[in-house]
C-alpha cells in the first residue's frame, strides 16, 4: 500500500527570498525577531512585508504562522532543516518516521494574503516556486509540491504556471478567496484553462485569503471562521458556476477543512437548483441566480465518485456518513506535517492500517490511491 500525504507543509526560509527578481529584493520579507515574555510567548516572530506582520500578530484580523526562527519552531520534535526543506534528508526521513511514502508540500506564511501589490505579490510566489521547486527535486519523488499563482493577474498566473509545471509541480494551490473575489470569478478562467492543459489539479486549501473577512474576528476562532470557513465558500462557487463541466479536464481538491461539511454543502446546493416549495408553480418566473450556472452545472456527488472532485478527510470523521454520501474514490487524507495545529495527525497512517471499520480496499484509496489520481503520480 502506497501512502501519499495529500497536505504537508514547508516552513519558509529567509534564503526562499534570494530567488526574488532584483527589483523586488529591496522589498523582501524581513524577519522580525520578538522577546518570549509577550503574549505571542514562543511564537516569538513574525516577517514584515509591506509594513505589515506576518502573521499578524494584533488582536483583529488574527492569523497564524511559525517562522523558523521562533522559539517554538525550535522547540517541536522537528529539526530545523526539515521544516524548511533545507535538508531534504531530514524531511525524507521523517516521511520515513510516519510510514510516508510520499508528501505533497503546501505554503505556510502564504496561507494568508500577504501583499497588497500584486507585482511584489507574483515575485514572492516566483521565489518560492523556485526554492521549494529546487528543494523536492532532491527527495527523488518523495517530497512534491504545489504552486502560488498571482490569481489577480492572470496573464502572469498563466505564465508562472508554465514556468513551475516545468519545474515539476504537481499542483495549483489558491485559497477559498482572491482577496475579495471568489473562486468562479471569470477573470480566473484563463488561469484554469492552463491548469486544466497542463494536467494540473486546483488545491483550495484552508488560508486567509480575503483580508476583509480576516478583519472581522479578534480571537483564535479565527481560524475557523476566517481561514476555514472560506474553502466551503470556494465549494460552493465553483460547483455553482460548473467549472468543471466548463473545463473537462479540470480536478479540484479541497483540503485541510474536514469533509464533513460537503455532503451538507451538496445538499444546500441542490435545494437552491430545485427548491422543495411547493406553493411555487413549476415554471413560474423566479428571481435570476447568478451563483448558479444551469448550462454548466451537474450535482457535484458526480464529480467526487468519478474522480474530479477531492476532498481531505480527518481521521475521526464519520466515515459510513461521508462514504454514503460522497464515496469513496474522492478522499484523500494527510499529516499537516509539521504544523502541529489542530489539523494536524502526524501518526495517521498507523492509526488508519489499524482500523477494521474501513474495508482494506477502501483504506488504500484514503490513504494514497486516490492521491495519486488527484496529483497524478
Amino acid at each position: 500500500m502506497s501512502v501519499i500525504d495529500a497536505d504537508g507543509h514547508i516552513i519558509e526560509p529567509e534564503v526562499m527570498f534570494d530567488y526574488l527578481p532584483e527589483e523586488f529584493y529591496p522589498r523582501r520579507p524581513i524577519p522580525v525577531h520578538m522577546p518570549v515574555d509577550t503574549v505571542r510567548g514562543d511564537f516569538n516572530g513574525c516577517w514584515l512585508i509591506e509594513g505589515k506582520s506576518v502573521p499578524n500578530i494584533g488582536s483583529r484580523g488574527r492569523t497564524t504562522a511559525p517562522v523558523p526562527w521562533a522559539e517554538r519552531s525550535k522547540k517541536i520534535d522537528v529539526s530545523l532543516g526539515s521544516q524548511t526543506l533545507e535538508d531534504m534528508e531530514a524531511r525524507v526521513s521523517d516521511l520515513d518516521r510516519f510510514h510516508i511514502d510520499s508528501q505533497i508540500v503546501f505554503p505556510t506564511m502564504f496561507l494568508a494574503a500577504v501583499a497588497e501589490d500584486v507585482k511584489l505579490e507574483g515575485a514572492l510566489f516566483h521565489a518560492y516556486n523556485t526554492y521549494v521547486g529546487q528543494a523536492c527535486a532532491k527527495s527523488k519523488g518523495r517530497v512534491r509540491w504545489v504552486a502560488l499563482l498571482p490569481f489577480r493577474d492572470p496573464e502572469a498566473a498563466v505564465k508562472e504556471i508554465r514556468r513551475a509545471s516545468d519545474l515539476g509541480a504537481s499542483g495549483i494551490f489558491t485559497m477559498g478567496m482572491v482577496w475579495d473575489q471568489n473562486l468562479a470569478d471569470p477573470e480566473f478562467f484563463p488561469i484554469y484553462e492552463e491548469a486544466a492543459g497542463l494536467d494540473l489539479p486546483i488545491c483550495v486549501h484552508l488560508g486567509w485569503g480575503s483580508p476583509q473577512v480576516t478583519q472581522l474576528f479578534t480571537d483564535s476562532h479565527a481560524f475557523f471562521c476566517s481561514a476555514i470557513v472560506p474553502v466551503m465558500w470556494g465549494f460552493m462557487y465553483t460547483m455553482g458556476a460548473g467549472l468543471l463541466t466548463r473545463f473537462p479536464k479540470l480536478r479540484l481538491g479541497f483540503l485541510e477543512t474536514g469533509s464533513a461539511w460537503v455532503p451538507y454543502a451538496i445538499q444546500q446546493i441542490r435545494r437552491r437548483v430545485e427548491p422543495p416549495t411547493v406553493i411555487v408553480y413549476q415554471g413560474q418566473r423566479r428571481p435570476v441566480d447568478n451563483a448558479i450556472d444551469r448550462r454548466y452545472y451537474r450535482d457535484p456527488e458526480e464529480f467526487f465518485r468519478s474522480g474530479r472532485a477531492f476532498v481531505n478527510c480527518e481521521g475521526d470523521e464519520d466515515f459510513d456518513y461521508l462514504l454514503k454520501h460522497v464515496g469513496e474514490d474522492g478522499l484523500m487524507c494527510s499529516s499537516d506535517f509539521p504544523h502541529g495545529d489542530p489539523s494536524a495527525e502526524e501518526n495517521y497512517v498507523t492509526r488508519w492500517r489499524e482500523r477494521t471499520d474501513i474495508p482494506e480496499r477502501v483504506k488504500e484509496k484514503i490513504l494514497g490511491k486516490n492521491a495519486a489520481r488527484f496529483f497524478r503520480l
